[in-house]
């Protein structure tokens, strides 16, 4: 028996297209876009793990360590260069005390300062040959009771037990200009000298005066005025540091 027509399936039947199977699930064409998108990304975060995540560590711990070896190199120079400055000024400060110790005297300068003294007392003679107006050293003898390691504080109390004083008795004798040359000349010595106690009298063996028959001072009687200056010469030296310093009075 013979039906035309078409032949219509019924509803539910369709035709169904064999989609390959994985772990039971059928993959349809979305399913499948939707897993190479999951594993593309899978591999990007591979990738970025693997390589780029793991230069850029590397990266920032070779930055780091550069960045502590210039530190460390600096740190070095920074060094280096308080080194040198400290040499600088230990060696300013050695100069400094080498300078300050040459302005005291030595024994070898005192072994000698009596005829520097003289030397400065002759010296404004020049061109005199009147023995009546040239100046003379009369005195200079070691006051060996104010001599001695200094412990009276009268040049501060820094330098008590660590400088020694030594003590001239000096006695001059000459005009007041002559005078006064001398001392300035004896102020200049190399060692530091201190001048004190300066007393001056005038010498009365040269005020005499020749006056005429009417009571005028005659040409040849001007008299030829001096002065007698007596005063103390102190030197001043390092103290002997294998010398007992002296009880504070």
């Amino acid at each position: 028996m013979t039906i035309g027509g078409d032949f219509m399936p019924n509803e539910g039947e369709e035709e169904v297209v064999g989609y390959p199977k994985l772990f039971g699930l059928t993959i349809t064409p979305v399913i499948g876009a939707i897993a190479l998108t999951l594993l593309g990304a899978l591999a990007a975060y591979l990738l970025w793990s693997n390589l780029v995540q793991g230069t850029l560590t590397r990266n920032q711990e070779l930055k780091t360590d550069i960045e502590a070896k210039e530190a460390q190199l600096a740190n070095q120079a920074d060094t280096q260069k308080q080194i040198a400055e400290a040499k600088v000024r230990l060696q300013s400060a050695k100069q400094l005390q080498a300078d300050v110790r040459s302005l005291f005297a030595t024994e070898d300068s005192l072994n000698t300062l009596l005829l520097d003294v003289n030397e400065r007392v002759q010296s404004v003679n020049a061109g005199i040959t009147d023995p009546a107006r040239r100046a003379s050293l009369a005195q200079f003898d070691l006051n060996t009771e104010a001599s001695g390691v200094i412990s009276d504080s009268s040049l501060g109390t820094e330098v008590n037990g660590k400088l020694e004083r030594r003590v001239y008795d000096v006695q001059i004798k000459g005009s007041f200009p002559q005078t006064q040359s001398i001392i300035r000349n004896i102020e200049r010595l190399q060692p530091l000298l201190v001048v004190s106690d300066l007393v001056s009298d005038l010498d009365s063996e040269t005020q005499k005066i020749l006056l005429d028959d009417r009571g005028r001072i005659t040409p040849t009687g001007q008299p030829n005025t001096q002065i007698i200056t007596s005063f103390k010469l102190s030197a001043l030296l390092p103290a002997d540091p294998n010398q007992p310093a002296p009880a504070t009075p």
